[in-house]
């Protein structure tokens, strides 16, 4: 054990600290409350839009995933939410949208306002009937603190109630600042604790135990 110890601990150390700060980062939690309706918090309702659950009556549809959507009205009609950004940086909203049903072939028009800034988006009808769920994914810069998030159905030659399902934003992961410097101190610090020797024939181990198995 002791000789365990003294062959990989060091080397355990250098790869817990160059490593954990990437995991860390990685390790990114979902910022939407209620992605998916399935429960009445999180989201708010204006100009007729609602919460739908699919199958209750002839002209409610099934949703992207679970038992319920937003259904986001025509003329106006938003679903929003208030959310809290932990950390400035860079985010991918992403959402799930069709249309109620359709009785025309062309564009509807919606949009997207997240961190004061206002996307205009459209589905493009092709087929007459109930139109399948697109995904859609937004890349953003957020700052830090409270934004808003609201879908808009905006007014057009074509409009149908749209429905709004499996909204998720977190943050995309980066460069984690100081990773590299981390990186190099354990480096040094490994090669304090084994000395040159140590490190070499560590090397001269680890080479042989490659040609073996390479064999």
């Amino acid at each position: 054990m002791k000789f365990l110890l003294k062959a990989w601990g060091p080397l355990l150390l250098t790869f817990a600290l160059a490593v954990s700060p990437i995991l860390l980062a990685q390790a990114r939690a979902q910022i939407i409350t209620n992605g998916g309706f399935e429960t009445t918090t999180g989201w708010s309702y204006s100009g007729g839009s609602t919460r739908t659950q699919e199958g209750t009556i002839f002209l409610n549809p099934p949703a992207h995933s679970g038992s319920f959507y937003g259904t986001i009205a025509t003329g106006g009609g938003t679903i929003s939410q208030s959310i809290t950004i932990p950390t400035a940086g860079t985010y991918q909203l992403s959402f799930y949208l069709a249309p109620q049903i359709s009785l025309s072939i062309g564009f509807l028009n919606f949009s997207v306002q997240i961190g004061g800034v206002t996307y205009n988006l459209t589905y493009g009808i092709t087929i007459v009937g109930l139109g399948g769920y697109n995904l859609y994914t937004l890349t953003v810069n957020l700052p830090a603190g409270v934004t808003n998030l609201v879908f808009t159905n905006l007014p057009g030659l074509l409009t149908a109630p749209l429905r709004l399902d499996d909204v998720s934003l977190v943050q995309i992961p980066g460069p984690v600042p100081g990773t590299s410097t981390i990186s190099y101190l354990a480096v040094a610090f490994l090669i304090l604790i084994m000395g040159r020797k140590k490190m070499r024939d560590w090397l001269r181990w680890f080479r042989s135990l490659s040609a073996t198995g390479g064999s």
